[in-house]
């Protein structure tokens, strides 16, 4: 099967062969319970056989797509994996059905009784995933891929910039894959065109968004990331010549202006050619069974089986919980009240990035587990980029690979330190970062680490962000603070997603989505930028909001479940140990730790 699982490379505002995956690796003390039932030579050659089914399926899923293989192994070597020097094509819908369909049934033959524990973690993360993504390719090109934020052409600069430099093989390797721009380009291009055949393509308006971002990027010419950054990572390149790193540098500059900017430049242009072929200027409820291809990308997008009306109901009545708490803080604290609203509280955060780093790390002993040391570099979006990138993202490290780290930051849109605190607590400790590496370090079996939950990654991040606005000191306004910040969240996120679920599902237009919003005192302006971002971007807000709201009310659960014995940092852990997988997944670890501990 070939590239049938997208590899995650970014986490939005990730030495062991194979052969020692499954029930032969590290066992925690709840493996020993399990590996009792492993009493026959049958259970015991039908785990051996799944475990053969995982690691080919893992080979499969990355060895193809040289970007894909470099970000998610440092040494692929060791994992009998040996890349290829290519970009990859846009891989058709029709085709991915297919092999999701018979890849269901492969797992499927197994059964699930006979293999061990740790195995049917992984069975059950695989098979949810591969549930989720077939019901989504029964809507064949309904997938934006080319958007302003998270289009393929806004993050191929970043994930170039980032592409690890080791040796002078790696150098050359990514020059050859600079040069596969255009190529790469042309099969976007023929996507697109097919959703024109469809019925599918973006409208007018996102048209001249991504051309818009495509300008602002190629506008730099020398000034350009691709360029800027090339000479110091080349410097980190053990006993390099000085005359070798000449050439290098010549020869990616002469990449990036003769072929990767015209390759751009050509999109953009290809892009306005089609530009008219819209049929739809809103959300997907505007497409034919549009509304049945969100419902599925919900479920994929967030990882929970609540249905669309649950959503709705549950952030109407967010929204509504939120403003009644908001009044009664501002009735029980004015003062505070008044100097939130008026942003005049200036609480002590740190003053750089490392030092807010450094601070959340100290606060988070107390509730988390401990994870594995890793560093963490911060870097800053350049200015080419700033308009249409996120505030910040973290870049998933390769699964064998895990201590050094990088973060991004967006300083165009990132107003105090107050704010970059928050961010920092998504970002890093104890958000994606440290969610990466605690659940790297455990060595699990590799086709775990590159299974994309959205709602369980987000969503996290999320859950932790709440969490770190109650660490924030602001003397007598510390309180207060507190929950204003985690009730203006929530807020936030309840309101966006009942905007993305009106676009998307009610049908909702511009108009009516500016008028419900004018009751909450959002600007016409306002209104109209979040309808283009939720247009663009559907369900994005929902793994964000529904994962956070999915940790709370698991939270809750296992608090009523544990009674006496509940504690926080269990919690956690049973979380984190967890890995990525849907929440019907969770729930049921968490019934199963229960029943262990009595």
């Amino acid at each position: 099967m070939k590239r049938q699982i997208p590899i995650r490379i970014f986490a939005l505002c990730m030495a062991l062969t194979l052969a020692v995956c499954g029930c032969r690796m590290e066992q925690d003390v709840s493996d020993k319970t399990s590996s009792s039932t492993v009493s026959t030579a049958k259970e015991t050659l039908l785990q051996k056989k799944f475990d053969r089914y995982l690691e080919k399926l893992f080979k499969e899923s990355i060895e193809d797509d040289s970007i894909q293989l470099h970000y998610t192994l440092k040494n692929p070597e060791r994992y009998g994996i040996k890349g290829k020097e290519k970009l990859p094509g846009m891989v058709q819908d029709q085709d991915m059905k297919k092999e999701t369909h018979k890849e269901m049934e492969e797992l499927q033959k197994f059964s699930y009784k006979k293999l061990c524990r740790r195995q049917r973690f992984a069975y059950d993360a695989l098979y949810d995933y591969l549930k989720y993504k077939e019901q989504c390719e029964k809507y064949p090109y309904y997938k934006t891929v080319l958007s302003p934020t998270t289009g393929i052409q806004a993050q191929l600069p970043v994930i170039f910039c980032e592409y690890r430099l080791n040796t002078e093989e790696d150098v050359i390797t990514y020059l050859h894959l600079l040069e596969q721009t255009a190529q790469y380009f042309q099969s976007v291009m023929v996507y697109e065109k097919e959703q024109i055949k469809r019925g599918l393509f973006m409208s007018d308006d996102d048209v001249d968004a991504v051309v818009s971002q495509i300008h602002q990027y190629i506008g730099a010419k020398e000034n350009n990331i691709l360029i800027e950054t090339f000479g110091e990572r080349l410097l980190g390149i053990k006993n390099l010549k000085k005359e070798r790193r000449e050439v290098f540098l010549k020869e990616n500059q002469k990449i990036v202006m003769e072929k990767v900017l015209p390759a751009y430049a050509k999109l953009a242009d290809d892009l306005k050619v089609l530009k008219g072929n819209g049929t739809n200027s809103a959300g997907l409820a505007g497409f034919p069974k549009g509304k049945s291809y969100y419902k599925a990308l919900i479920q994929q997008k967030t990882g929970s089986s609540k249905s669309v009306s649950e959503i709705i109901a549950m952030a109407q009545k967010d929204l509504l919980s939120c403003l009644y708490e908001t009044a009664k803080l501002s009735k029980k604290d004015p003062e505070a009240y008044e100097e939130y609203a008026n942003l005049n509280i200036k609480p002590y955060t740190g003053n750089n990035p490392q030092q807010i780093l450094l601070k959340l790390q100290k606060k988070m002993k107390k509730d988390y587990p401990e994870g594995p040391q890793a560093a963490c570099d911060i870097k800053y979006v350049h200015s080419s980029m700033e308009k249409n990138a996120s505030p910040a993202f973290y870049m998933i490290p390769a699964i064998d690979s895990y201590e050094q780290n990088t973060i991004y930051i967006n300083k165009s849109q990132m107003e105090n330190f107050n704010q970059l605190y928050a961010t920092l607590a998504h970002e890093g400790y104890p958000g994606h970062l440290y969610q990466n590496i605690y659940y790297a370090a455990r060595r699990e079996i590799p086709i775990r680490y590159i299974l994309e939950y959205p709602g369980y990654s987000e969503g996290w991040a999320t859950y932790v962000e709440a969490w770190s606005y109650k660490t924030v000191e602001a003397g007598k306004y510390t309180e207060t603070l507190s929950k204003l910040n985690i009730l203006g969240m929530k807020f936030n996120l309840a309101l966006c997603s009942r905007i993305d679920l009106a676009v998307h599902y009610e049908g909702w237009n511009l108009e009516k989505v500016k008028t419900y919003l004018r009751q909450f005192g959002v600007s016409e302006m306002k209104a109209e930028k979040l309808f283009h971002m939720v247009v663009r971007e559907p369900a994005n807000y929902l793994s964000y909001y529904v994962g956070y709201r999915e940790f709370e009310n698991l939270k809750d659960y296992y608090k009523e479940k544990a009674g006496k014995q509940y504690n926080l940092k269990t919690y956690h852990k049973i979380i984190l140990d967890a890995g990525p997988c849907s929440f019907d997944i969770l729930k049921r670890r968490i019934d199963e730790t229960l029943r262990m501990e009595e």
